[in-house]
């Protein structure tokens, strides 16, 4: 079989109902309903679709900017035959379900009757099963490639931020981190960054777990724990196929993080990303896994650190007055020099689908490692120590990033609350 018939045969042609009634096609109801499920998912821009078995039927729940919301349960009777359904598709074993598995497929989303073949909205299924006391979790992640294609400065980094940012991700050299918590959009932000510098001239090797995009003209590479194949040994031979830029999807430990700051080293441009709350953090914890300060020190260019909030929906969100309860929460959490009178509520409109917010917008901290950071970390100064050192030299943290996206009506009090409060 060809390689395009073979990509064929793992898409899934999904049609509305109009479109099916178009056709004269007529399918049985449970492809029916999955059909509805998936197309609901996608217009409402779900990045997750949960399937939770319960005692009396399946629970359907979206995850829409971040946050998971129930949809209408559908009968327990019915529930099985919908999972084995994406099972299918999948191309996942039915009948196992004692044990977790992983599957993938495609579906290309079809509005008119006659592109059925046309490839510009083919969207990747991630499907992982979990067994359960009352039969299986499903969960489906949907990777829509139009939707991650961001540029660098419409992440949402104000002027200075990403004036800096660039200055420091254009070098030729160096290790960059990007911190958070899962969920924070840090492979966007890598992805992003790698569209920025692949500009034809550079040989670009990511090493990923798992890969969630393709990205053209980048050499991508997925890690295989099974086959001995992880982030340790395959820096290792990324380093042997003349890269100019290396993108590692996570510093996992002490072996990995020194290689990759070897490579910084030795002339390579290295990103890769670390789970801590804020950017000094990242470099107490790399001092934490053993690796020299001095090698730290020695590579290391900059710390971006970033959260996601949800953004108010233009449409319908509402100006109102900061209540003195609000004013008080902002004391304490030592925030006195800012002074907030009004801000932005959600409402809720057809729009954003009566939710109030409409998409996601990173806030950030960004720290760049300059000779004074560098005498700090020489001395073993703690995390706290290297904080109050950077808020002397009056260096902007996310909460003041979040609090300008809340006076500037980006986001709602509440968001600045949930991602600052960790």
């Amino acid at each position: 079989m060809a390689e395009k018939e073979r990509e064929e045969s793992l898409v899934y042609n999904l049609l509305s109902k109009d479109e099916k009634l178009k056709n004269g096609i007529h399918n049985e109801s449970i492809v029916d309903i999955v059909d509805s499920i998936l197309l609901m998912a996608i217009n409402y821009g779900a990045s997750d679709i949960h399937f939770e078995q319960s005692q009396n039927d399946l629970r359907i729940r979206y995850r829409i900017d971040g946050i998971l919301y129930d949809q209408t349960a559908i009968k327990k009777e019915l529930g099985a035959a919908i999972l084995s359904r994406l099972k299918i598709l999948s191309n996942l074993d039915i009948a196992e379900k004692r044990v977790p598995q992983d599957g993938k497929f495609r579906v290309r989303i079809c509005k008119k009757s006659e592109n059925i073949q046309n490839d510009n909205n083919l969207i990747d299924m991630r499907i992982s099963t979990f067994p359960t006391i009352y039969g299986e979790k499903l969960v489906m992640r949907i990777l829509d490639k139009s939707q991650n294609n961001i540029e660098l400065n419409k992440l949402g980094m104000d002027e200075f931020t990403l004036s800096e940012f660039y200055k420091l991700i254009d070098r030729p050299y160096g290790f960059f981190l990007i911190t958070g918590p899962t969920g924070s959009g840090k492979t966007t932000t890598l992805y992003s960054i790698l569209s920025h510098l692949n500009d034809g001239e550079k040989n670009i090797i990511t090493m990923e777990d798992p890969v969630e995009y393709n990205l053209d003209g980048i050499v991508q590479s997925q890690i295989n724990e099974k086959a001995g194949f992880n982030f340790h040994t395959g820096l290792r031979s990324i380093l042997r196929q003349d890269p100019d830029v290396i993108m590692i999807g996570e510093i996992r430990d002490k072996e990995t993080a020194k290689i990759a700051i070897e490579a910084a080293l030795t002339g390579h441009l290295v990103f890769s990303t670390l789970h801590t709350n804020d950017t000094v953090s990242a470099v107490t914890r790399l001092i934490d896994m053993g690796v020299d300060s001095f090698l730290i020190n020695a590579a290391l260019s900059g710390v971006l650190s970033q959260r996601l909030v949800r953004s108010l929906c233009n449409s319908c969100k509402k100006e109102d007055l900061i209540t003195e309860q609000e004013e008080n929460n902002l004391k304490n959490i030592n925030i006195n020099n800012f002074k907030l009178n009004k801000i932005n509520r959600p409402c809720g409109c057809n729009n954003c689908f009566d939710l109030g917010y409409k998409g996601r917008i990173g806030i950030f901290e960004l720290l760049k490692i300059d000779d004074e950071i560098r005498d700090l970390i020489s001395a073993k100064n703690s995390t706290k120590q290297i904080k109050d050192f950077l808020i002397k030299k009056n260096m902007k943290f996310m909460k003041d990033d979040a609090l300008k996206k809340v006076d500037n009506g980006q986001t709602s009090f509440e968001e600045f609350f949930k991602a600052i409060i960790h």
